[in-house]
């Protein structure tokens, strides 16, 4: 199978606050965490699931600090995960901000150069 990635995914367990982008704000947040994080998306475990094509507005607390980022991003696939029960889904991040990306580059970049985080 060909590889399709443009950036590289570090597997990294953080915590993340989800709620669908709705114009006027409205909706519920949702718990979850990522399985996996690159600078232009993730994938996101959560007990309940979005439709594809759905805009959320993700929190991720960055595994190991103090920081948090918040993104906009579109689902682009889901799965239920059996072994679980959780869902899986495949989030592209959008407009993308300097600030955004570089706290996104300067935590999964950090860590030493050449391996990938692993955080259980």
């Amino acid at each position: 199978m060909l590889e399709r990635r443009r950036r590289k995914r570090f597997v990294e367990r953080n915590d993340v606050f989800i709620r669908p982008f709705f114009r006027n704000g409205d909706g519920l947040k949702t718990e979850g965490c990522t399985y996996d994080l690159s600078t232009g998306g993730a994938r996101i475990l959560t007990r309940e699931p979005f439709e594809v094509g759905t805009l959320l507005r993700i929190r991720i607390h960055l595994a190991g600090t103090p920081r948090a980022v918040s993104l906009d991003g579109e689902v682009k696939w889901r799965r239920r995960n059996e072994g679980s029960g959780l869902f899986e889904q495949g989030i592209e991040f959008l407009h993308l901000t300097s600030p955004k990306v570089l706290a996104l580059i300067r935590h999964l970049y950090g860590h030493e150069e050449g391996a990938t985080s692993s955080v259980a």
